[in-house]
């Protein structure tokens, strides 16, 4: 059952990579999983808007904890571009 939960986890927009990795690795502990099929699982679970920026990088990551780390300082980046974005809208702006 952890294995077939492992596998359709994915990382859905509103939730953090925090959020992500907490509920992959409950469900990680459940299975017996080796450390590849466990990386494997991993990315298959994140969206493409990081995977994207993961695989444009000069070195491919690998290893769970490059993993987590990647993903955790990416989404946190483009959050903050999110909300900087938000915060400084051109209607928000007064003109003279």
């Amino acid at each position: 059952m952890a294995c077939t939960q492992l596998h359709a986890l994915k990382m859905m927009p509103g939730m953090t990579a925090e959020e992500y990795m907490a509920n992959f690795e409950m469900l990680a502990g459940r299975t017996s999983f080796n450390e590849a099929a466990l990386e494997d699982a991993y990315v298959q679970g994140l969206p493409q808007s990081i995977l994207l920026k993961v695989y444009s990088q000069t070195s491919l990551l690998s290893g769970m904890d490059n993993w987590k780390a990647v993903v955790c300082n990416l989404d946190h980046l483009q959050r903050g571009y999110a909300e900087l974005k938000q915060s400084i809208q051109p209607s928000q702006v007064p003109f003279p």
